[in-house]
């Protein structure tokens, strides 16, 4: 039997669902999914194995015109994921027209083999259904599916589909595992997440996360996190606190069942804020964090 294995970066626009989607391609919420623009800030490989192939996905920081420093990290992230990609999964929002719009000429600029993805589909009209794939039909893509990320529908055509455009290849990861990234990266980002989803305006994207301290405790005690709320101002930090600690507390006990759901048992968490001014646009902060620093600024 043939296997198939590879690389398919997922990219799009902002808030299309790229997170969600490939949250059901694997079956469990590795990706940070809030409501908001721009809540996936870095590439995360996600892997999908079964009996015949094995899908790596890329998922990828929604394609917006940068306005500071840690902007153009995010976007050099989504593009260099085109480099590595065997295949390319653009997604769309199938009710909002820019993101259509964006489709268009992405297709024209990409030579790797690409499947479009309407995602978000129950918010176009039944009746527009077929003729938003008659849109897309013959303009440079290898397939067009329809989605609702949300929901699952579509999903497992468009992965059975992904795969079977794989080039023939041995796994390129273990078989029974979900992603490269190390624990630390995922309890960071569901305190990042939960500060989108709890803190208001500006502020959620002013939020950087590092562990400073994950331990694990022998006979049967809690695991031990500490974590760092960084953000750019003394204003932010009164937020992030709150009146009386409340904020903070909240955001605690809501991070904390998120990690215990992920890591199967009992968790501490403590988490402090610390000022970094500016830190999204100075290139020092953001190596320090983690981020990829912009070729033209490293």
């Amino acid at each position: 039997m043939t296997f198939r294995a590879g690389f398919v970066a997922i990219v799009g626009l902002p808030n299309v669902g790229k997170s969600t989607l490939l949250n059901a391609f694997l079956g469990e919420r590795l990706a940070a999914v809030t409501p908001r623009a721009q809540t996936t800030q870095r590439r995360l490989l996600g892997i999908h194995s079964d009996e015949t192939s094995q899908a790596v996905f890329i998922d990828t920081p929604g394609l917006l015109e940068p306005r500071y420093t840690l902007h153009r990290s995010m976007r050099e992230e989504a593009l260099s994921a085109l480099e590595d990609a065997d295949l390319v999964l653009a997604v769309v929002d199938s009710g909002f027209e820019p993101s259509l719009d964006w489709a268009d000429e992405f297709a024209r600029s990409i030579r790797v083999p690409k499947i479009l993805c309407l995602n978000k589909i129950d918010r176009a009209e039944t009746s527009g259904r077929e003729a938003l794939r008659a849109r897309f039909a013959g303009r440079g893509w290898d397939g067009v599916y329809a989605t609702c990320a949300t929901k699952g529908e579509g999903v497992p055509e468009l992965l059975e589909a992904l795969s079977a455009r794989l080039p023939e290849s041995p796994p390129l990861y273990p078989v029974d595992e979900l992603s490269d990234a190390p624990v630390r990266h995922f309890v960071a980002e569901m305190i990042r997440e939960t500060c989108l989803e709890e803190l208001a305006d500006e502020v959620p994207y002013a939020v950087a996360i590092r562990i400073e301290e994950f331990r694990v405790r022998k006979g049967g005690r809690p695991t031990y996190i500490e974590a760092l709320i960084h953000v750019e101002r003394e204003s932010q930090k009164g937020i992030v606190v709150g009146a009386g600690g409340r904020t903070i507390r909240k955001l605690g006990s809501r991070s904390r069942r998120k990690i215990e759901r992920f890591l199967g048992g009992q968790v501490y968490l403590r988490l402090r804020v610390k000022v970094l001014p500016n830190w999204r646009k100075k290139t020092h902060h953001l190596r320090v964090l983690g981020f990829r620093v912009p070729a033209r600024e490293s």
